[in-house]
């Protein structure tokens, strides 16, 4: 069986391993991602790509790399969350290991490359995958390619009394915790909003409704602007996609209404717990 490795770096947790054709998991290895040292953030990778080889009597050949950052042309050109600028991680990794053949992708966009090839967005031809957790990405997939777009749909600006936010301040997992805080509400995170919403808190009834109207209508305007047969949700916020997805469907759909545009539909990603490094194995799985 064929196999490559795939490498998840995480603005937490950095994860190497290996990947096989049949999409089953070999040796993974996970610690947490070194901050503020691009060398010492190599090394790390280095020696887990030296560890992960050790485990495995494949001739691998392709690395894919997931990275929680802004990625042009196989180049990290910022790690935000990380502390670390410009990154040209694929040739440093092609120097020391000659064997190696390296394709780097935004993680969100590689998780939704993964999801149009063996996920759930596998058997049509144009997807949108959004991903709501700490932050907001997505990606739109045509004929099992990314499309390059120069849009970042977290950061398009909402309109909050007077006041421009980008959208992922208010509506992603950590946005949700700022909507609140704006609306006189103390919460730890998304899933204690949903749950007081459902138990009756007025003042969190108010905040997912808040919420609710800014998320559908991006997302209405995904389907506006590009009309895919789905679109697909991951990240921690859809976690609680139960609680939600229904109101979220039904407003959002209410927006597209009057326009000559297919109904939203939404499918659950395949692959969501193991996005990041599924989303990495995606772009070397390609080449076998």
């Amino acid at each position: 069986m064929k196999s490559v490795i795939s490498v998840d770096l995480g603005a937490t947790n950095l994860r190497v391993g290996v990947v096989n054709e049949d999409l089953s998991l070999g040796v993974v290895l996970r610690e947490p991602s070194t901050k503020n040292n691009p060398d010492a953030l190599y090394n790390q990778i280095k020696r887990m790509i030296i560890e992960v080889l050790k485990t495995t009597a494949n001739d691998i050949k392709y690395v894919g790399i997931s990275a929680c950052g802004i990625v042009k042309d196989n180049v990290i050109e910022i790690l935000a969350n990380l502390g670390i600028g410009r990154f040209d991680l694929k040739s440093l990794i092609e120097k020391d290991f000659q064997n190696l053949s390296v394709e780097i992708a935004n993680d969100a966009n590689a998780a939704g490359y993964m999801e149009s090839l063996h996920g759930s967005a596998a058997n049509v031809r144009t997807s949108y995958f959004i991903t709501i957790s700490s932050g907001i990405g997505g990606v739109l997939i045509y004929d099992n390619k990314m499309v390059d777009l120069p849009f970042e749909i977290g950061h398009n600006f909402i309109n909050y009394k007077n006041k421009f936010y980008e959208l992922e301040k208010l509506c992603s997992g950590n946005g949700i915790v700022n909507l609140a805080k704006l609306n006189g509400l103390e919460v730890k995170n998304a899933g204690d909003l949903f749950s007081l919403k459902i138990n009756g808190d007025k003042k969190a009834s108010k905040v997912y409704d808040l919420w609710l109207q800014y998320i559908s209508s991006a997302i209405a305007n995904i389907q506006l602007n590009y009309n895919p047969d789905v679109i697909v949700l991951s990240g921690g916020v859809m976690k609680s996609a139960t609680i939600f997805q229904d109101d979220l469907l039904a407003v959002a759909n209410a927006f597209i209404a009057p326009f000559p545009v297919k109904k939203i539909k939404f499918v659950q990603a395949k692959f969501d717990q193991d996005a990041g490094l599924m989303g990495g194995a995606s772009l070397a799985l390609k080449h076998l």
